[in-house]
């Protein structure tokens, strides 16, 4: 009667949520009360009925004997109670949903049954939970739940069943994208594995041969199930494991010690079999298995559950999967690499130098402390090497190794023998001991160090994730010492400029982890500030021009959010007034950083005070400083523009500023005939004239100024004119020229600026004043001014005083600078010297500092750059190669005219794109660089000459590969789609240039890559076909075809491939040609619809009947030739011969002539049988 009510219950509940699923809105919204309230009182009777249930089920299992005679039980009476608990397991989804549908019940139902039946219902239990796994993807946590319940002496029988059945499982023909069937139920069995030795590893591992056989099974499902199921049996192993080998202890003394040896061994097995499983799937052809046993072993990392013998070969592991095509592998591998960095046994800092010491240290010792027989018997190797008259120093090093490793297997020897060992031997197995915890160390270090370009890798990549574990593994080694953190985190710091705010903000939280916070802490707890600007000024000291700039960035982050402490910024001031070389120039440098955001750092009488003491003061001109000399011309361009004002300290300290700057930019402190004095100089004086035109009011005087004295160093004066001139000084004087024009048309262009925001405010605050009208005027005034506004609107008075200025500006720019002004007397000059038609100008330093002028020059006014391109380019042509600075410098400059005048240099740019073949590397780079900035930005027409550009997907320079391929990505993003209308011209190039076929294919490739859709598919496939008939070569019939198979074929593909057969027919015979065409029928097939499979097998037949016809005819006209070719061979023979015999007679008539009385000579025998012979010999041939 129990059953039945149970049995209704639970019908009742699952035809009410079928006719639920169905019920429509209407009639669900007037009997929803009636149902909460029908559900109520289910779920009260279903309680009720499940403690009844178990109550049940418990007396059955405890009382047989009393309720059947023989204590033999009714099966089918045991059994009710599971019959019911299993619809109820059905319900139980979750965890509300197993409380209202009483899954604790319905599983003590089960265990009690299974207790109490022994082995008589077992099987039956076994196939219905076996049947629920399969069906329902919520049974594995409840299952394992089960087998937990279940008695366990002396064994779990139910589990182990279950495993059993698990590993009985047949998964031939499993897919994984099939939705339902097999590989539906595999998926709700796998996490069963998983979930039972979560609570019950020492089973699983007892019965785990039963599921080894699924780990080279087809389903990942199961064979990830079992990777996480050993991690589970090794974490807990450590714990369990233990624990009962000390409780035998307890138990059995007198025995534990044999018994204790046998379990180690066992254990120690056993464990190592699972590592190796685990090692051996970190390789799995599935990424989620690699996935899967990745997590497991940075689990055990993280739970110090990794043996020490294992650190190495894991580490080797996590760094060799750095380089996995999936993204989750990667990701794990790198959380895998930073756990092994923060859970390793050496500790403490990573420096690989100190344990190199330590290394020859301890070598040292053992090697004066071997024992005296190994003493001997070396030194008689090496007596015996020398009577051999052995030299070789690698032969006596490897007898003394030999020695040495004699020496300790024997001291460890004695020590597993447990001999007595004296205090000598036992400080000689301690540094043993050291010397092998050195080399592990060194070991390890090593393999970080080496991994080094994976670690950067990681950093570029396009995948966040990638990006962002790469930077937390970086400031984990920098906290941990290792050299390649410091690189690292250099390369990391160029991420500021990322799109992606997620990993800004991830380098500058790295950035503060390093740098400013204490480890550990999340940046919440500050490093002191004398540690701060320490590690500031090491920073900057040894970052290049590129990493300076994304310095600045974090710093001026920093800055901003007041991250960063004042008092860090006083030792920085104290640090450049006191400190002395690099240590000077890097605190000034760090000041003007945090300047650029903050300007409150430098811009005040005591702080510009300071500067000019350390910066530009007698220090500096003493030591030619120019490093310390740029930093402080770097903070002063922070500051805001002098106004003229006697009576400021401010305006007095930065005019004599201004004089110290004057100085630097003459060059007043240069050594001329010092080369690396010069080569200083130069970035000094550039940020000087930058400063200047920041700072001073009239900039333009004082540009005179420098030139002027420039010209008396050089020329001298009127009084005392110069006759020979240093090249140096020269250089000097023509950089200063280029530098100082470039800042008057920007200054000019500021002014420009300037005017126009002063007309704007004006117009903004006469519209104010009318508009509040407070100003007093009548209402006749107030129509007056609107009229006046009105008349100069319509008349356009204020857009023709604009166009005015900007007419002016550009007048300026155009004529003024390097046409009338001082500028334009040394320009003659400086077209001599860059021309250097008779080849005067020897020195190197002079023509790049006179060319880079030139080019200055150039980019101000339109006409001059008109003027004087030609001469650029043939600079350029006949620059001798060794020379690559300047041709890089030109090509850098011509990007810059091309932004500035872009329709005077169009002319030239096949002469641009030419420079892509230059010999230099560095010239290449930077010319693909001035093109990929120019395309990028609209500046050049993407015309044929990109076939150099995609030339260089193959460079042997992975930067301008990488650029390259960064060029295409950019234009797959537009929508013209530049690269479908490039690929045809680009095919048609690349083929007649001869490339090697692997080049042109793997170039091929990649580009095809970027046309996904179908319309533009079918047209390329279309222009492709229509090029083979242009063919000279089946060599580029054979590269067409290979274009071909890697489209995307479709309907209209495959019509389009019948319709013009005929034009690419003849090429079928060859083996190449073929193979790609019947890669496009193998590929149409999977997407092809049905209607058009007639036509693909038409086209099928079409190919195979052509290139067998093909390769017959081919076949017959090499037989043909062949034929010809014997045939001329026996024309050419038997010409020969009729040739010989003309010459027989030729000989006989002169034996007539020899025959005459006044000629006749006597013959021998022997010469005149060698004569009948030949021509009888010649008869027989010609017979």
């Amino acid at each position: 009667m129990l059953f039945t009510l149970m049995f209704f219950t639970e019908s009742q509940e699952k035809f009410g949520k079928s006719l639920g699923s169905g019920t429509s809105k209407s009639k669900a919204t007037k009997s929803s009360k009636n149902r909460s309230t029908n559900a109520d009182d289910i779920a009260v009777s279903r309680a009720l009925c499940a403690q009844a249930m178990l109550l049940a089920s418990t007396s059955m299992s405890k009382y047989q004997s009393r309720l059947w005679p023989r204590s033999v039980p009714d099966e089918s009476l045991l059994h009710l109670p599971c019959r019911i608990a299993y619809q109820m397991l059905e319900s139980s989804t979750g965890v509300n949903a197993k409380k209202a549908a009483c899954g604790n019940e319905a599983l003590g139902m089960i265990a009690n049954v299974v207790d109490s039946s022994g082995n008589m219902l077992l099987n039956t239990v076994v196939a219905a939970l076996v049947d629920l796994l399969h069906t329902y993807d919520h049974m594995a946590p409840l299952v394992a739940e089960l087998c937990c319940m279940v008695k366990e002496k002396p064994t779990n029988v139910l589990a182990t069943e279950l495993l059993r059945e698990i590993g009985r499982l047949d998964t031939d023909g499993y897919s994984a994208s099939d939705a339902g069937g097999k590989a539906s139920g595999i998926r709700n069995v796998a996490p069963f594995i998983n979930e039972l030795a979560a609570v019950r590893p020492k089973l699983v591992l007892t019965n785990f041969s039963l599921l080894v056989p699924h780990l080279s099974a087809e389903p990942y499902v199961l064979r990830s199930a079992i990777i996480n199921s050993i991690g589970h049996i090794l974490v807990r192993d450590d714990v369990t494991l233990t624990e009962e080998k000390s409780e035998e202890h307890d138990e059995d003394i007198s025995n534990a010690d044999c018994k204790d040896d046998r379990r180690t061994i066992n254990i120690g097995k056993t464990r190592s079999s699972l590592f190796d499983i685990l090692c051996h799937h970190t390789k799995d052809v599935t990424s989620f298995t690699r996935t899967a046993a990745l997590k497991v072993l940075n689990d055990l990392t993280e739970k110090q559950s990794l043996p020490l013998d294992r650190v190495i070969p894991v580490t080797e592991i996590a760094i060799d999967r750095l380089n996995d095509k999936a993204v989750s592998v990667r990701r794990y591998s790198m959380q895998l690499t930073t756990s092994l960095l923060d859970n390793n046994p050496f500790m403490g800092l990573l420096n690989p130098e100190p344990y190199r010491e330590k290394i020859r240290e301890l070598e040292t010792y053992l090697k004066s402390n071997i024992p005296q027989a190994i003493i001997e018997a070396r030194d008689a190797a090496i007596e015996e090497a020398n009577n051999n008259e052995s030299e070789n120093d690698a032969d006596l090093e490897e007898i003394r190794s030999a020695a040495l490793a004699a020496a300790i297997a024997d001291a460890e020897a004695k020590k597993e023998d447990n001999q007595d060992l004296s205090d000598a031997e036992n400080d000689f197995l301690a540094k043993v001991r050291a010397l092998k915890f050195s080399y592990s160390a060194l070991s390890f270090i090593e393999l970080f160090e080496n991994a080094n370009s994976s670690f950067q890798t990681m950093l570029l990549s396009s995948n966040s994730s990638d990006v962002t574990e790469a930077l937390r593994f970086f400031v984990r080694a920098k906290h941990f010492g290792l050299p390649c953190a410091v690189t690292g985190m250099k390369r990391a710091l160029a991420l500021m400029w990322s799109n992606e705010t997620n990993i800004q903000e991830e380098v500058l939280r790295a950035f503060i982890d390093v740098f400013v916070a204490e480890p550990g802490t999340d940046g919440k707890e500050l490093l002191p500030e004398n540690q701060i600007a320490q590690n500031f000024i090491v920073l900057v000291g040894q970052a290049t021009v590129s990493e300076l700039a994304s310095i600045e960035e974090a710093l001026g982050r920093l800055v901003k959010k007041e991250i960063i402490p004042p008092d860090v910024f006083s030792i920085l001031w104290q640090c450049a007034s006191q400190a002395e070389g690099e240590l000077r120039a890097s605190a000034m440098l760090v000041i003007s950083m945090a300047a650029s955001t903050d300007p409150r750092i430098v811009d005040s009488a005591y702080r510009l005070q300071n500067l000019y003491d350390a910066g530009l003061g007698d220090y500096t001109e003493e030591h030619r400083d120019w490093k310390t000399a740029r930093s402080a011309a770097c903070a002063l361009q922070r500051v805001a523009r002098a106004k003229v004002d006697q009576s400021s300290a401010r305006y007095l300290i930065l005019d004599l500023i201004t004089e110290r700057l004057v100085a630097v930019a003459r060059g007043d402190w240069c050594m001329d005939g010092n080369e690396h004095d010069t080569n200083s100089w130069f970035c000094a004086a550039e940020q000087a004239i930058n400063a200047i035109f920041a700072i001073s009011p009239s900039p333009e005087k004082v540009g005179m100024e420098i030139l002027l004295g420039h010209q008396a160093a050089i020329f001298g004066t009127h009084d005392d004119p110069e006759s020979v001139t240093d090249s140096l000084r020269l250089s000097r004087f023509f950089f200063v020229i280029g530098h100082i024009a470039l800042k008057l048309l920007i200054y000019t262009e500021v002014l420009s600026s300037s005017v126009r925001r002063a007309n704007a405010a004006k117009t903004v605050s006469k519209q104010e004043s009318a508009s509040s009208g407070k100003g007093g005027n009548s209402e006749t005034e107030k129509e007056d001014e609107d009229e006046e506004d009105a008349i100069e609107a319509e008349l356009g008075i204020a857009a023709q005083a604009e166009a005015e200025t900007e007419r002016k500006v550009a007048e300026i720019s155009e004529n003024e600078i390097v046409g009338r002004g001082i500028i334009s007397l040394f320009t003659p000059m400086l077209l001599r010297v860059v021309a250097n038609e008779a080849g005067t100008y020897s020195s190197p330093i002079l023509m790049l500092s006179a060319t880079l002028a030139l080019c200055k020059c150039m980019c101000i006014s339109k006409s001059f750059c008109e003027q004087h391109l030609p001469l650029l380019f043939s600079v350029l042509a006949k620059a001798p190669n060794d020379d690559q600075d300047l041709r890089a410098n030109i090509v850098v400059a011509l990007g810059d005219l091309a932004f500035r005048f872009p329709n005077e240099v169009e002319p030239y740019t096949p002469k641009i794109y030419a420079c892509l073949r230059d010999k230099s590397t560095r010239v290449r780079r930077h010319t693909l660089m001035v093109l990929t900035h120019l395309i990028l930005n609209d500046m050049v027409k993407v015309k044929g000459q990109v076939c150099e550009i995609a030339l260089c997907l193959q460079d042997q320079e992975s930067r301008i590969r990488d650029m390259a391929r960064l060029l295409f990505h950019e234009l797959s993003k537009r929508t013209n789609s530049p690269i479908y209308n490039l690929l045809p011209d680009i095919v048609s190039q690349l083929s007649q240039l001869g490339l090697p076929q692997e080049a042109f294919r793997e170039i091929m490739l990649f580009l095809l890559g970027f046309i996904k859709k179908d319309r533009q598919n079918e047209m390329l496939l279309e222009k492709l076909i229509q090029r083979f008939p242009k063919c000279s070569t089946i060599t580029q019939k054979a590269d067409l075809a290979y274009c071909i198979a890697q489209l995307k074929i479709n309907d209209k593909c495959i019509k389009c491939l019948n319709d013009t057969f005929k034009l690419y027919k003849d090429a079928l015979f060859d083996e190449d040609v073929l193979k790609n065409f019947m890669s496009v029928l193998t590929k149409a097939k999977k997407n092809i619809k049905i209607d058009s499979k007639d036509a693909l097998q038409e086209l099928e037949e079409k190919f195979t009947e052509h290139a067998a016809a093909g390769r017959e005819n081919v076949n017959a006209s090499k037989k043909a030739q062949r034929a010809k070719a014997r045939a001329a061979k026996r024309e050419a023979r038997t010409k020969k011969e009729w040739d010989g015999d003309s010459d027989e007679e030729a000989s006989a008539e002169e034996t007539d002539e020899e025959n005459r009385p006044e000629n006749i000579m006597k013959v021998t025998p022997s010469e005149n049988t060698k004569r009948k012979s030949s021509r009888s010999r010649r008869r027989g041939v010609l017979a």
